[in-house]
Order: structure tokens, then C-alpha cells, then sequence
């Protein structure tokens, strides 16, 4: 979509350009700085020294700072939780995170997000009447999140509690005022699809959820990360033909990119941070700004969606994906250093010392990989196990009692096995990087630090040439793989004797297992400069690459028709939190009536 499509209010700027007004009084992170773009990339071969800092490093190291003074300022006011109903919330939230598996850096969001969609759920739905009040939502929202372990005991202050409340009002005004807030009418225009409706206000919460987490707990040093290896990347990246995509364009694309990359961030995250770039009074108490923007906010949503669905996004990816286990190392260097902050910019110009460092913190992450991915294979592989036992019980069991001939215990047992069984191969096939991994990834931060007389280049040729004969034939060949792996499951699901009203189903929990899989596979490649996959790998790809597409399409349904999800939604969050409050609430009576006693 043409960005300077966007109608706004008067003096309202809709255009997508990126605006230099963001207030920080609420602790938010600043977005993408354009202005060191022109100084770093202009200047950057200015010096010759190899241990000379370059003026990008500069600028991160600032932004890094602030997260350590962050977290540094005491705790005014904490706000604190009983510790019984803490204990039993945590345990509520660990059988969540079976049903909604999520990626362990998106696991709070996703909490809040879930919180958000439960309070607001009969607003949602079309339902009855909601409680769209800031005031009576957040205050609850911020103690659940305390009480069930996504922060600790008195880590949040009570002043951040009305800096949440008035940026949720915000996204409740919208979800008032948008023209999807309208009631079905005669009028066709006045009727919108209760999907439609649906999707956009999860849509608004998700992005919400974002914000709200930013206020309780700013990730300064994530996102100076970020816009540190989007810019390094951005001044060194030549695309060809430059007609083809603007300046902007290259920019948002690779912010994008280091987003899903460098911390494997999902869209609700892009576009918050999207929206700190393109719309940044959007984050000021302006109410005419937050009017205008509602009512913009269908062609703001095309946009946002137009910079995610970018016909070259991938292009920057492979770029970025490249790269990025030098930049996450880095991070882990300035976390080992950040110790006495005005010491930085001297250990990381001693070279040996850097080092020295680099192998210590990468044999360290390299030392936790394994158990990370055996955690996240365990998370995922439970997920769809839940899914598949309630699928059997409540749906697959009664229909194939009535229309085959049931199930066997040996049926049962390869219907729930072999989804956990596939799994389990595609991870433990994983390979550590090769010895010389180490040695790249020092060179590439070398040169990401230090000002070269000699920088790299990262070409982009968005009209490259391909032969179209030999892409049709891979493509075929490779739907042959995929029938052929499809098929198989298929027959092993036959063989075993399970009804034929569960083998379709059954070989959807596979390709869904499948695509989990391949999630795990890729997070596994983090510390990796240089991707080499074997025989092994490569046959794995053969097969199962095209079920991990269809996997990937279905995991999107999944996200809306979980049922576990829902009747835990419906049916147990909202008691179960009522009950913990009123745990709390009594335990705190019971301490006050104690205290009368001399």
C-alpha cells in the first residue's frame, strides 16, 4: 500500500514517516534512531585502528546504559503479593504454558495478552455487556502478573500502575471507537464479519499487551541490541536495484528482520515497535492524536501488515539470519562487562580481553543450548499431546465408536506416541556448531565493533536471476517429498488399526508437530555463522519441509480454535483468579487480626 495513501486529521501525520518526538517520562524505549544512520554510515571508515571503537558501538553502548541505570534505581512504593496464592498461581501458569506454548521470551506478553482477552472476552465475543474501564482492569492485571511469577515480589511499583491504566485506555478507545465497534445494522457497510471482528481486536490487545509489558519492565538492553544490529546491517547492506525499494523501505525491512532473527520476536512485537518508528505521539497523552489515529487505524493496520508481508522481506532475513549469532554473542560480552559501566569501551578495546571474553560467554550459551531446546521440544510436544488426548476423548473416541470400530489400546497408543516420538527424533538429530564457529563469530564481531579501513558488504539483488525450469522442478520434487512423508505417517497411523475417522486428524497433530519442530531447529542454528546441515539434514528436509508448511498454516488456526485453550479461558482462568484473590484478600485479613493481638 502507498504509505502517503493514509487520510489523517489536519494536522495529523499519517504519512508512515517516522516522527523525532517520543516522550520518554514513562520509561518507554526510544524507537529506531535515524539520525545516527547518516553519521555511521558516512563516517564509518573514517579510522583505520582495528581496536578503535566505530561510532555505531558508541551509540548502543549509551542506549545499554540505560538499561543498566534502570536497573539500577530502587523500587519506590513495590507492590507484593501473598506468597500462597504466588505459589499456587505458579503452578497454574506451568499447566498453561503446556496448553500455549509459546517461545520462553514471549511467555509474559502472552500472559498479559491472555489476561487482557479474558477481561475484555464478552466485548470480544458480542456477548452481553463488557467492562471496557482502564481504571477497574489494570490494577488486577498488574497483580496477577506478580502473583503468578512473571515478576518478582516487590520488583513493580505502584506509580507504574496509572502509567499502565492511561496507555490501556488508549487501546480500549479504539476498540470503542473503530469502525469495528459498530453495531450490525440495515446499512451493508454497518455489517462486519464477526471474524473480522474478532481477529482485530486480538489484534489491538496483542499490541496493547506489548506496551503494557514495556511500562512494568522496559527491555532497554534487548532493544538497544536491536536497533544496533539494524543499523549496523542498514549501513552496509547494497541493494540492487535501488529503484526497486526506497531508503525506508531497506530500513524497516532490516529492523524487521533483526527482529525475527536475533530473538525470534512474533508480529505483535514488530508492530509495537513499528509503531514506536512510524507513530511516536502516539505515546503521548494527546487525545486529538489518539482520535485521529482511530480513526485511521484500518489503513494503519494495512500498513503495518504491508511492512510484515514485504514481497522482499525474506531477502533481508537471509542476511540477518546470517549474522546474528555474532551480534547475540555480543550481547552476552556487554552483560559480562556491565559490571562498572564507565570500564566498557575499555575492556572491548583490550582485543585479547575481548577474546577472552566472546569464548567464555559462547561456551556458556553453547553449554545451555541443548537444554534449552529439550525444553522447548518438552513444552511444544506436551502442547500438542494435551490437544490430541482431549481431541481423542471428546471427539475422535465417541465418533469412531459410532462409525468404525473404536479404538484398541495398541490404536491409542501409536495415536499418542508418534507425534512425541517424531519430535523427539527431529531434536536429538540437532548437531552442535563445528570448533571453527567460534573463531567466525570473533572475526564478525571484530568487525561489527571496531572502525575497518575495509568493511563488509551485503549485497541484495532483488532481480537476480533464476532459473524458472529448475525452481519448477525442485518445487515438484519437493511435493513429492512432502506426499511421500505424509503418506507415511499416514500408513503407519493405517497399519496400527486406527479408525480411518482419526488418521486425518492424527496426521494434522503431525504436521503441527512437525512445524513445532522446525521452530526448534532453527533456534537451534543461534550461535551458528555459517549453516551446514549433513545427509541427514538433508533427507529430514526432503521429507518434512513441505508438512512444516502445511504445519506452519495450521498452527495460525491452531492460535484460534484451541479448545483446551478456551474452555481454560472461559471456564477456569476467570474462577480460579477470583479464587486467588479472595486467598490473598483473607490471608490479609487474618495478618491484620493478628496484629491487634498484644
Amino acid at each position: 500500500m502507498n504509505q502517503n495513501q493514509i487520510s489523517s486529521g489536519d494536522d495529523m501525520n499519517f504519512t508512515g514517516q517516522p516522527s523525532d518526538d517520543l516522550n520518554q517520562s514513562k520509561d518507554t524505549i526510544p524507537s529506531l534512531p535515524t539520525a545516527v544512520i547518516k553519521e555511521s554510515s558516512s563516517g564509518r571508515d573514517s579510522l583505520s585502528s582495528m581496536n578503535k571503537i566505530n561510532d555505531l558501538t558508541k551509540n548502543f553502548i549509551e542506549e545499554y546504559k540505560q538499561g543498566i541505570l534502570y536497573q539500577e534505581k530502587p523500587v519506590v512504593s513495590p507492590i507484593e503479593v501473598d506468597e500462597l496464592a504466588s505459589k499456587l498461581a505458579q503452578a497454574y501458569e506451568k499447566l498453561r504454558r503446556i496448553v500455549d506454548w509459546k517461545e520462553e521470551n514471549l511467555i509474559r506478553r502472552t500472559a498479559i495478552e491472555r489476561i487482557l482477552k479474558r477481561t475484555l472476552l464478552s466485548e470480544i465475543s458480542g456477548i452481553g455487556q463488557s467492562s471496557l474501564n482502564a481504571d477497574k482492569i489494570t490494577g488486577p492485571l498488574v497483580l496477577e502478573m506478580i502473583r503468578s511469577g512473571y515478576f518478582s515480589n516487590a520488583q513493580i511499583s505502584k506509580n507504574k500502575i496509572p502509567v499502565a491504566k492511561q496507555s490501556l485506555a488508549k487501546y480500549i478507545y479504539i476498540l470503542n471507537n473503530s469502525p469495528h465497534a459498530r453495531r450490525v445494522g440495515k446499512s451493508k457497510k454497518q455489517k462486519f464479519n464477526i471474524k473480522e471482528k474478532v481477529n482485530f481486536y486480538n489484534w489491538i490487545l496483542e499490541i496493547a499487551a506489548c506496551e503494557i509489558e514495556e511500562i512494568l519492565a522496559p527491555a532497554f538492553k534487548e532493544n538497544a541490541l536491536i536497533n544496533y544490529m539494524t543499523l549496523s546491517i542498514y549501513s552496509k547492506l547494497k541493494v540492487i536495484p535501488q529503484r526497486l525499494i526506497t531508503d525506508e523501505e531497506v530500513l524497516i525491512q532490516t529492523y524487521i528482520a533483526v527482529h525475527r532473527s536475533l530473538y525470534t520476536l512474533d508480529a505483535p512485537i514488530i508492530t509495537y515497535n513499528l509503531f514506536k518508528y512510524r507513530y511516536a505521539r502516539w505515546f503521548e497523552d494527546d487525545p486529538q492524536f489518539i482520535k485521529s489515529f482511530t480513526q485511521n487505524i484500518n489503513q494503519i493496520q494495512e500498513q503495518i501488515d504491508a511492512d510484515l508481508e514485504h514481497k522482499y522481506g525474506k531477502e533481508f532475513f537471509k542476511i540477518c539470519e546470517r549474522l546474528d549469532a555474532a551480534y547475540l554473542i555480543f550481547g552476552d560480552v556487554m552483560k559480562e562487562v556491565e559490571d562498572d559501566p564507565k570500564q566498557i569501551e575499555p575492556k572491548l578495546m583490550d582485543k585479547k580481553n575481548l577474546s577472552n571474553t566472546i569464548t567464555k560467554v559462547y561456551n556458556r550459551r553453547l553449554s545451555t543450548l541443548k537444554s534449552r531446546l529439550y525444553r522447548s521440544a518438552v513444552y511444544s510436544t506436551l502442547s500438542i499431546f494435551v490437544a490430541g488426548l482431549t481431541s481423542l476423548v471428546i471427539i475422535e473416541g465417541p465418533v469412531a465408536k459410532l462409525l468404525a470400530d473404536g479404538f484398541s489400546w495398541f490404536a491409542v497408543f501409536v495415536d499418542l506416541a508418534v507425534p512425541s516420538s517424531l519430535m523427539f527424533i527431529l531434536v536429538v538429530t540437532i548437531k552442535p556448531p563445528k570448533k571453527e564457529n567460534l573463531e567466525r563469530i570473533k572475526q564478525e564481531i571484530y568487525k561489527i565493533v571496531y572502525f575497518n579501513t575495509e568493511s563488509d558488504e551485503y549485497e541484495i539483488n532483488l532481480v537476480g536471476k533464476r532459473n524458472k525450469f529448475l525452481h519448477t522442478i525442485f518445487s515438484i520434487v519437493s511435493l513429492i517429498g512432502g506426499i511421500i512423508g505424509a503418506y507415511a505417517v499416514f500408513s503407519i497411523f493405517r497399519l496400527a488399526g486406527i479408525p480411518w475417522t482419526s488418521i486425518y486428524i492424527d496426521t494434522i497433530y503431525v504436521a503441527l508437530v512437525i512445524f513445532a519442530a522446525t521452530v526448534i531447529r532453527h533456534k537451534s542454528q543461534e550461535l551458528t555463522i555459517q549453516e551446514s546441515g549433513g545427509l541427514l539434514s538433508m533427507i529430514i528436509d526432503f521429507f518434512y519441509l513441505p508438512l512444516a508448511r502445511v504445519g506452519q498454516w495450521l498452527s495460525v488456526k491452531w492460535k484460534e480454535y484451541n479448545i483446551v485453550s478456551v474452555f481454560l479461558t472461559a471456564l477456569v482462568d476467570t474462577p480460579f483468579s477470583v479464587i486467588l484473590g479472595l486467598i490473598e484478600d483473607w490471608r490479609s485479613f487474618l495478618r491484620d487480626r493478628r496484629s491487634e493481638i498484644h
